[in-house]
């Protein structure tokens, strides 16, 4: 086997068990590993491979700080959607994108409002905006690079979960597998070679990419109490097979190492004018004419307003026109009534004794063509 750029080593899986939480804790299906349950799934299973998160690293785990928002079902179907936080996250294009987040600021706007409604004894205001900081405060979230066994010809998939405190999230399980497996492999030679570690020995590790194993998770839906599924779903991981290398090929997995697709192109950050409409529970559109982000419902009451002032225009210019019809039509309506009311020439009658005295028309005789006139 050749001697990779990357590989995910032990002392970068010691600094990650080491790290510590911070206290203030186009779309392509084919870029993502699906952990979601479909309807009426109660459980499934993945296997998979890990890779250093990109090309440039040998951890199998980048760090970013998100916000889960409560959006409009245009937005996302189960009613809520993850936003990359603009003033926690690194590496991403802060130039483009703003340095600042709506969402840390209305933290921050709610929390003091909580803490001056505490001051003046305020129960009910100091809950209200107790609840609006804690919706809006970032959360921190592990994004992986894998292999899906069954699906290699899909390349490198991505997969985020949410860091937990009670470390039941899949980075804190990888990393205690991880933990796991190396003591089991030091107990076990020293068990072999009188308390003592051999000379050279290597400890097992296990998201080695040459003598490493493949991890088989499965996502199970959470019940209640009365025994009804809901929507939260838990996840367990456990080494799956051999040690083997992660492909047989090594210009398959050269290519895989050495994929320029980053989690940014996968989860990818929205700007602070963006993020702003969504925190005002709007849907956002971006105006090309303008050049910038504006909420959807504004461009919908934009339209409608020139609809109903076409429509108003339309109305008005038939209503005018109406009522020049009918001027017209009473007009014209005057113009018989005072032809009906103008006297008329009064004409002579003429009885039977007059006959002779009623001027007559000379007809006109052959023998007039005789007559010098």
């Amino acid at each position: 086997m050749s001697n990779y750029r990357r590989n995910i080593t032990p002392e970068v899986m010691d600094e990650e068990s080491e790290r510590r939480r911070p206290s203030n804790s186009k779309f392509d299906a084919k870029n993502y590993l699906n952990v979601k349950l479909a309807d009426g799934e109660n459980e499934k299973t993945l296997r998979i491979r890990l890779l250093p998160v990109d090309k440039n690293t040998d951890s199998p785990f980048k760090t970013i700080y998100m916000h889960q928002i409560k959006v409009s079902p245009e937005l996302s179907k189960s009613g809520w959607k993850s936003y990359v936080c603009l003033k926690h996250t690194e590496d991403i294009d802060h130039d483009a994108l703003g340095y600042d987040c709506p969402f840390c600021e209305m933290n921050k706007e709610a929390y003091d409002k909580k803490e001056e409604a505490k001051k003046n004894h305020d129960e009910i205001e100091e809950k209200r905006w107790k609840e609006i900081s804690l919706q809006n405060r970032h959360q921190e979230v592990c994004v992986m690079r894998c292999i899906e066994r069954g699906a290699e010809d899909d390349g490198p998939k991505f997969i985020k979960t949410n860091v937990r405190s009670d470390k039941k999230d899949l980075k804190s399980l990888i990393i205690e597998l991880y933990k796991l497996k190396k003591q089991e492999s030091i107990d076990e030679a020293m068990e072999d070679n009188d308390g003592v570690l051999p000379k050279g020995f290597v400890p097992e590790n296990i998201l080695d990419l040459d003598t490493g194993r493949d991890l088989m998770l499965t996502i199970s839906r959470v019940f209640d109490k009365e025994g009804k599924p809901t929507n939260k779903t838990s996840i367990s991981v456990a080494p799956y097979g051999k040690s083997k290398p992660v492909s047989k090929y090594d210009d398959e997995l050269d290519e895989w190492l050495n994929d320029d697709k980053v989690w940014s192109d996968v989860f990818v950050a929205k700007p602070y004018d963006y993020l702003s409409i969504i925190l005002d529970g709007e849907v956002p559109f971006y105006d090309k004419t303008n050049g910038k982000w504006v909420s959807k419902g504004r461009v919908r009451d934009e339209e409608t307003k020139r609809q109903i002032a076409e429509e108003n225009e339309a109305s008005d210019k038939y209503r005018r026109a109406k009522e020049k019809a009918l001027r017209r039509d009473r007009e014209y309506e005057e113009e018989d009534e005072e032809e009906e009311e103008r006297p008329r020439k009064k004409r002579r009658d003429y009885d039977d004794d007059d006959y002779d005295e009623r001027p007559r028309k000379r007809r006109r005789d052959d023998d007039d063509e005789d007559l010098p006139y």
